[in-house]
């Protein structure tokens, strides 16, 4: 999000959620994943899912 100079709050008005759930997705405290959101995310960032998560055994 910095690199693009998008804040949490712009970035919850581009996506269409909540300003608390971008909240948690930047400092990478989510609760449950909605696909919707991840994909709104991504599509306002430019990113791919993998860009935003990682999956650890």
């Amino acid at each position: 999000m910095d690199a693009k100079n998008i804040t949490r709050s712009k970035l919850s008005k581009l996506s269409n959620v909540r300003f608390e759930v971008a909240d948690k997705w930047y400092n990478g405290n989510i609760e449950r994943m909605d696909i919707d959101v991840l994909t709104r995310i991504c599509y306002v960032l430019d990113c791919s899912i993998s860009d935003l998560m990682s999956y650890e055994k």
